[in-house]
């Protein structure tokens, strides 16, 4: 017996409550098909990348926690526009991470679109992988701190 096709209330309703439990979170970047919104190059790295999403819901891609840093610390998106900042986990499955639930390796052993030599990690393995590669592990806030004199002082 064949199936018919939902009505179109119910395909509606369907798609609502779909869009509304996805509100807020991180969506799959669409990498080799947008651009970042810092940079503008093509996403291609999915260890690499990051989001910002904002009230509203829209989705901004990064090719790079670099450029998700420094297009937040240029002050073009309102603090009370944004819903949640996510980052690519370095590591396999490069699942998208909350930037509050990351840590930040920077290091000159990792090459990065952008060549911020950073990259974000879960915080379990975040000190074997700086062992691995040196560096300095950050928080969020000091790699804004850090990306804002690093602009400052390249004025």
């Amino acid at each position: 017996m064949a199936r018919r096709a939902p009505a179109p209330a119910l395909a509606a309703a369907l798609l609502l409550g779909a869009v509304a439990c996805g509100a807020g979170g991180p969506r799959p970047l669409a990498l080799g098909q947008e651009n970042c919104a810092h940079c503008h190059m093509t996403l291609a790295d999915p260890s690499m990348g990051g989001e910002l999403v904002l009230s509203t819901g829209r989705v901004i891609a990064f090719d790079d926690a670099g450029c998700l840093a420094s297009f937040v610390n240029s002050g073009g998106i309102a603090a009370g526009q944004v819903r949640s900042l996510w980052v690519s986990d370095f590591l396999p499955p490069h699942a998208l991470l909350p930037v509050s639930d990351a840590v930040f390796l920077r290091s000159d052993a990792l090459h990065t679109p952008m060549d911020y030599h950073l990259v974000a990690l879960r915080r379990p393995v975040a000190d074997s992988v700086r062992a691995a590669l040196g560096g300095e592990l950050l928080s969020w806030e000091r790699v804004l701190q850090t990306l804002r004199g690093h602009a400052e002082g390249s004025s």
